[in-house]
């Protein structure tokens, strides 16, 4: 290559195709639920083999978006301790920028039980963060 994957606009797509993908395969997931719940096994069906698929995407898209960095924390990736770094640079910015940034806007736009859920999403984080923390010293 004459243009590192990182300086490219290839690099930006690959993120953007991993976002994508990554919501597509849980939106699909959830789909399946909900036809299941309403008694529509076939849709189900098709639903969850479709959200399983889209889990190879979006593992197809972080292979190559590893050769360069991480589409959120943009760090490298790696092997487990690099890849724990690029977790505990993405749980801290979600624990502390992002999800409370959320919570005070849907608090201010009345939306409580939003606001409530973007709180637990938060603690959640913090969870992650200490499990994370437990594993870095794990070898």
């Amino acid at each position: 290559m004459d243009r590192k994957l990182e300086e490219s606009q290839t690099f930006a797509n690959l993120k953007q195709a991993f976002m994508e993908e990554a919501s597509l395969a849980f939106r699909y997931q959830y789909f399946s639920i909900i036809a299941e719940f309403e008694g529509l096994d076939r849709h189900s069906a098709l639903f969850r083999e479709w959200s399983e698929g889209g889990k190879t995407n979006v593992h197809g898209c972080l292979d190559f978006l590893r050769l360069a960095r991480d589409p959120s924390a943009d760090i490298p990736l790696g092997g487990t301790q690099k890849n724990l770094e690029a977790l505990v640079q993405s749980e801290t910015r979600q624990r502390a920028e992002l999800y409370p940034a959320m919570a005070r806007v849907a608090r201010e736009e009345g939306f409580s039980d939003i606001a409530s859920w973007f709180d637990t999403l938060e603690k959640l984080k913090r969870s992650h963060l200490n499990k994370i923390e437990g594993l870095r010293h794990d070898r």
